[in-house]
């Protein structure tokens, strides 16, 4: 009888750790789970099983998928779990890529304190450079499907955003140093507000422009500028229709900017005059006449600021714009 016994706890202990067993337990004491192939390398090994948290409408799923080449956790209906709340929250989430429909990020007046205004917003969007550059490749030579393999080099290539120790030297606040990783992270999300305040502060020099033009074109109507003002002499002549000014190229500039004009057949004497915002006469490019050319303006000639330039022909004023020299 005992010898019977002994024969069948052998032969249970057996096929409990054959190549079909569902739990097994190493002399370690880690358990390892599954059908097929378990190695119980951990406390707890999982394999090919799906976990339930409990309730239909919040099940929580941990699968082999091989289409994702990993494990994946997901909830068994779409959009009816949640990972951490708004009290509970994870400290920190780190992944190579995010998907989202869309973002929430807390903004409640309710957690901040000691606002201050953002210090020369346009000067500091003014100096940032957006860059289109590659990721350094991870390797991709193990993934056998060719969609999921031109997926992860497309995500690899040609990205958009900024250099980190670039952006840290003109808006350090979106930039974060971790020493323990060695790596630096962007909070783009920071630079929002700098475009806003930048956009606001450009339309102020913009009004201000349209007011000094408005005040200007006042003066020539009355005849009032000095000798040093756009027009050379008064005159009460129509302008020449024929003749125009266009606007320079770029604008705003740092080095170099392109005015173009157009002349009539008939005139004799051409010139494009800068001015600054007071009015003041600078400078005075004589042009050839030609129906169509153009002149080109070196940004080391003048200071950084606004400043408007006039097409004169003949005694006459022509045509006047507003041209930007930033540093």
């Amino acid at each position: 009888m005992k010898t019977n016994l002994l024969l069948l706890i052998t032969f249970i202990s057996l096929f409990s750790f054959s190549s079909f067993s569902q739990i097994k337990v190493d002399c370690n004491g880690n358990v390892g789970i599954g059908i097929f192939d378990i190695n119980p390398a951990y406390p707890l090994t999982l394999n090919n099983v799906i976990f339930k948290s409990g309730g239909t409408q919040s099940d929580l799923i941990i699968n082999y998928d091989p289409n994702l080449y990993g494990k994946a956790i997901y909830p068994s209906v779409n959009n009816n779990c949640r990972l951490g709340l708004s009290t509970k929250q994870f400290f920190a989430i780190y992944a190579k890529n995010y998907y989202a429909n869309s973002s929430l990020f807390t903004s409640d007046k309710r957690l901040k304190e000691n606002f201050r205004t953002i210090d020369q917003p346009l000067n500091k969007l003014l100096q940032m450079n957006g860059q289109k550059y590659d990721f350094i490749s991870q390797g991709t030579d193990t993934i056998k499907d060719v969609k999921e393999k031109l997926k992860r080099l497309r995500l690899e290539k040609n990205r958009l955003g900024f250099v980190a120790q670039d952006l840290e030297k003109i808006l350090p606040d979106a930039v974060f140093y971790f020493e323990d990783e060695d790596r630096y992270y962007i909070d783009y999300n920071a630079i929002i507000p700098v475009i806003v305040e930048a956009m606001k502060e450009q339309q102020t020099i913009i009004q201000e422009l349209k007011d000094n033009m408005a005040s200007m074109e006042a003066k020539y109507s009355n005849n009032t500028l000095k000798s040093a003002s756009i027009i050379p002499g008064e005159s009460d002549n129509i302008t020449d229709s024929k003749a125009t000014l266009d606007q320079n190229a770029p604008n705003p500039f740092s080095q170099t900017t392109t005015i173009g004009y157009t002349l009539n057949e008939k005139v004799q004497k051409a010139m494009i005059c800068i001015y600054d915002m007071n009015g003041a006469q600078l400078k005075c490019i004589p042009l050839e006449l030609s129906v169509h050319g153009n002149i080109t303006i070196n940004g080391n000639e003048l200071k950084a600021g606004m400043y408007m330039y006039s097409l004169i022909t003949d005694g006459q004023l022509i045509d006047t714009k507003r041209m930007i020299l930033t540093n």
